[in-house]
């Protein structure tokens, strides 16, 4: 056993497939509530179609700036070789395929992750941090969804693991850890818009180590690998599409223009406090709890891991473009226009890795200082992280077996019945237009989010002849859509019906 284990491949195919039971464990076929999945499942059939970046769902189809193109370009071939659905009975969904696709990133992400972590504290931290990370159950439930953070994560950690080695080499030119460490952070950003903050990392670790000629190679070479996207994004009208909504009061609400410095600021203390109740020590750490106020026991300890890696790392000028990596990442979730768990996630596997060199640092000093065994302590910590993650991760797998919820439910039957009993160029309004497009097959759009008169001439230049209202949580139906179908009722004719919660197809005229 100890011969095996002493094999260069043999804890990476272990951890390979400890991450391929996870991912078959939880593995989720539905078509994900949220629409950006179904939004990269149609810009993947309409790149296998050959019409490049373009929302072919909309009534007149038009190109999109708002994602590079790494990600769709990587489902293409899935969408070519299976071809969009076709209904119930008509084979396997090309989404699920696409989620299989996502779960062999999955499975290389743990990959990256360990030889990073090794790479930069040895074997037992490397091992310790792919399985917290693996378990961890934000990072496991996009492991399977139809999403580009997973194959970001893939992306950025091994560009990561080659930038660390190459800025540890002198020079540049027979440096091969430092080109794939380039090319890899290039590959990222097209994957992901938020790879920039993965490039800006790195010039800012190399400008600290007064390595100016390398950090000048690198922004340059980035620029130089950006530029034909950008050039491209400014041909077909777009561009600049994140910073806008990164600077506006409310994405949904174009018009309420820009922010000013006070509603920044409320923006940056809102996003704390949401952070700190909570949401960060569940998405780091589950076993954590949080609480209705930011000083709880899940933020005091975020809290005290996070000083006690920045002072660790500084003042032993280790890992500092993994600290540097992760301070920007977080700086650019707090100035994002929504909170959620999900925005932090490229940041949680080296999140998991400081915190797991903070715990070694306090075993270590505790053993000096107390002599206390400091191995078995570590192990125990990681232990019962491991415990609290595999409790969640059971309830993600329940979760997978069941049914779609049933206001999702209902939305599904809504398209399929519009698939099944309106004509190919029917063009549906409803709230989650890139969801009903992939299961209806018809053309889709947002109905405007204005007042009722408005609401009604928007459906009428935009040639709506079918409107689906849900019950799925969404403000803007009960304040927009609802006013303008009881204002204008006799425009509407209701086709389709579920009750319990109501769910209705009308037809428009």
């Amino acid at each position: 056993m100890r011969e095996l284990f002493a094999r260069p491949w043999a804890i990476p195919a272990l951890l390979a497939f400890a991450a391929l039971v996870v991912s078959v464990w939880i593995f989720d076929p539905k078509l994900g509530p949220s629409g950006d999945n179904t939004e990269f499942v149609t810009l993947a059939r309409s790149m296998a179609a050959g019409e490049g970046l373009t929302y072919t769902h909309l009534p007149e189809p038009r190109p999109t700036t708002k994602y590079p193109f790494g990600f769709p370009l990587l489902l293409a071939p899935i969408a070519a070789i299976f071809g969009a659905w076709e209904g119930p009975g008509s084979g396997t969904p090309d989404w699920i395929a696409m989620k299989v696709l996502v779960v062999v990133t999955f499975i290389a992400a743990i990959l990256f992750c360990y030889l990073l972590a090794r790479q930069q504290a040895g074997t037992g931290v490397g091992v310790a941090t792919a399985l917290l990370v693996m378990t961890n159950p934000l990072v496991a439930s996009y492991g399977h969804q139809v999403m580009s953070e997973v194959p970001y994560i893939m992306a950025s950690l091994a560009a990561l693991w080659m930038l660390e080695r190459g800025i540890a080499m002198d020079g540049w030119r027979d440096n091969r850890y430092l080109w794939a460490g380039i090319a890899l952070a290039i590959a990222s950003y097209y994957l992901r818009s938020v790879g920039l903050v993965l490039v800006g990392a790195t010039v800012a670790t190399l400008l600290l180590r007064r390595d100016w000629q390398r950090s000048l190679l690198l922004g340059g070479s980035f620029v130089a690998a950006m530029l034909p996207l950008v050039l491209r994004n400014h041909a077909v009208g777009g561009g600049g599409f994140y910073l806008r909504q990164l600077m506006q009061v409310n994405p949904y609400f174009p018009d309420r223009g820009y922010l000013d410095a006070t509603g920044l600021w409320n923006r940056i203390q809102h996003h704390f406090n949401y952070y700190l109740k909570g949401s960060l020590a569940e998405a780091l750490w589950p076993v954590l709890p949080g609480g209705d106020h930011f000083l709880n026991l899940g933020s005091i300890v975020v809290i005290g891991i996070t000083g006690a890696a920045v002072y660790l790392c500084w003042r032993r000028q280790q890992h500092l473009l993994l600290l540097i990596y992760t301070v920007f990442t977080t700086g650019t979730v707090m100035l994002w226009p929504w909170a959620g768990n999900r925005f932090f996630l490229p940041a949680i596997p080296v999140a998991l890795f400081l915190g797991l060199r903070v715990i070694q640092a306090v075993m270590e000093w505790a053993a000096q200082r107390l002599g206390v065994r400091s191995t078995v302590f570590g192990i125990a910590a990681v232990a019962v992280v491991l415990a609290g993650n595999l409790r969640e991760l059971s309830h993600i797998a329940e979760s997978s077996r069941r049914d779609y919820a049933p206001e999702w439910r209902n939305y599904l039957d809504a398209g399929l019945w519009l698939r099944a009993n309106t004509p190919s160029e029917t063009v549906v309004a409803c709230r989650k237009a890139f969801w009903m497009h992939v299961v209806s097959g018809r053309r889709t759009t947002v109905y405007a989010f204005k007042p009722s008169a408005e609401l009604i001439a928007d459906l009428t230049v935009k040639g709506v002849s079918h409107v689906v209202y849900e019950q799925l949580g969404f403000r803007s139906t009960r304040q927009f859509l609802f006013p303008a179908l009881e204002e204008y009722k006799d425009r509407f004719e209701v086709k389709w019906l579920q009750p319990t919660p109501q769910t209705v197809v009308l037809s428009f005229r």
